[in-house]
C-alpha cells in the first residue's frame, strides 16, 4: 500500500505540474482551445502510464493486476471528486476513466515486462 501511495504522490505531481505549466501557456493565448484539450488528456495518459510502469517495476507478477489496482484508486478519487463537486456522470467521464484504466494496466505490463528482461 506504502508503494501505491507513493506512486500516486507522484502520479498527482506530474498531472499538476504539467497542467500549471498548460494553464500558463494557455493564459497567454500561445495554445488554442482544442490543442489545450487534446494536451490535458495526454497529460493525464502519459502520468497515469508512468505511475503504472513504476507500479510494474516493484511489483513480483502480474503487473497488469498492480495496474489495475493503481487505476482503480485513481478512477475512485477522481469519481469521488466528480461527486463532491457535482459534476454529473456522462459518457465523456466513463471513456475518459477508461482511457485511465487501459493507460495504467499497458503501463504496468511494460513495466514488468522490462523487469524481467533485466533479469535475463
Amino acid at each position: 500500500m506504502k508503494n501505491y501511495l507513493k506512486v500516486l504522490g507522484y502520479v498527482g505531481i506530474g498531472i499538476l505540474g504539467l497542467t500549471l505549466i498548460l494553464t500558463i501557456l494557455s493564459y497567454f493565448d500561445l495554445l488554442g482551445d482544442t490543442v489545450v484539450n487534446i494536451i490535458k488528456l495526454l497529460i493525464t495518459i502519459i502520468s497515469v502510464a508512468v505511475g503504472g510502469y513504476m507500479i510494474g517495476q516493484s511489483s513480483i507478477k502480474k503487473g497488469w493486476l498492480s495496474g489495475l489496482k493503481l487505476a482503480g484508486i485513481i478512477i475512485v478519487l477522481l469519481f469521488l471528486l466528480t461527486l463532491i463537486f457535482r459534476l454529473g456522470l456522462s459518457l465523456r467521464s466513463i471513456l475518459y476513466y477508461a482511457i485511465i484504466l487501459a493507460s495504467s494496466t499497458a503501463g504496468s505490463m511494460i513495466g514488468i515486462s522490462l523487469k524481467n528482461e533485466k533479469k535475463q
